[in-house]
């Protein structure tokens, strides 16, 4: 699932209305896993390797300045793991969410960090606060659900001042609990294979009840979607559980 997130936001006409009763489990299992997030992947090392290797690329993306003179937006930004992070780290960052309940649980947790601010809005419909001034935009593991993709590519880059840099995480693929176990085993070991339930069996139960159609990108197909919406890609690698995820490090192209 994507980290940080809690609930997809879909268009109503894009699937067959579901019963009140499912609706609603729906939304106390997103709550529940949003609220618990932060328990999930606090002590657990490949989502904390992952944090580290996105802090990394926003450095690089940053290494003329400062972090204090860097600007960075953080898309779909759920409970403000991502966010706070960066914000300790001493970055300015404007965090957004298409997801009311989450923009309040990050403001509640985070809202004492004199340089990160939480909003309420959805980039791919929605103004996003002094856009076209950003250096780095990060987008951890939201275009796999969203239901305009495109559209939030696009925002990102009318996000960005120009020569400013995208850091965008998606899968590549579903993380079967099953599957995903015996890759993690094969390539390091059963404790690790193990550890990496505390993850998998969440996810692999949020996802059975939500509502989205997925978008999960191959190599090519993210290239050409990031080109598609001005962006040069100079650096795509797999990264997390058995390579679930693809990393794209790209910098804003001309208007």
């Amino acid at each position: 699932m994507k980290d940080e997130r809690a609930v997809a936001v879909t268009e109503p006409a894009a699937r067959p209305a579901r019963s009140t009763g499912r609706g609603a489990l729906e939304r106390l299992v997103a709550i529940g896993y949003g609220l618990g997030y932060d328990a999930i992947v606090g002590g657990f090392p490949p989502y904390q390797a992952l944090l580290a290797e996105v802090s990394a690329c926003v450095a690089r993306a940053g290494a003329a300045a400062a972090p204090r003179g860097v600007k960075v937006l953080d898309i779909a930004c759920g409970t403000g793991t991502v966010a706070a992070r960066l914000a300790r780290e001493g970055y300015q960052v404007v965090a957004v969410d298409a997801v009311e309940h989450l923009v309040a649980v990050a403001r509640r947790r985070h809202g004492g960090m004199s340089n990160v601010t939480f909003h309420h809005l959805d980039v791919a419909r929605d103004p996003v606060p002094d856009a076209g001034t950003f250096d780095v935009v990060v987008s951890m593991h939201t275009l796999y659900w969203h239901p305009d993709p495109p559209g939030v590519l696009q925002a990102s880059r009318r996000a960005l001042r120009p020569g400013g840099h995208g850091i965008f995480l998606t899968y590549a693929r579903p993380a079967r609990v099953a599957r995903t176990f015996r890759e993690i085993r094969a390539q390091q070991g059963l404790v690790a294979a193990v550890r990496a339930l505390r993850w998998l069996f969440p996810t692999a139960t949020f996802e059975a009840f939500r509502r989205y159609e997925p978008h999960y990108l191959g190599r090519e197909e993210f290239w050409r979607a990031l080109a598609r919406a001005g962006f040069e890609v100079l650096d795509m690698r797999a990264t997390f559980l058995a390579s679930l995820s693809l990393l794209a490090f790209a910098r804003a192209g001309q208007r």
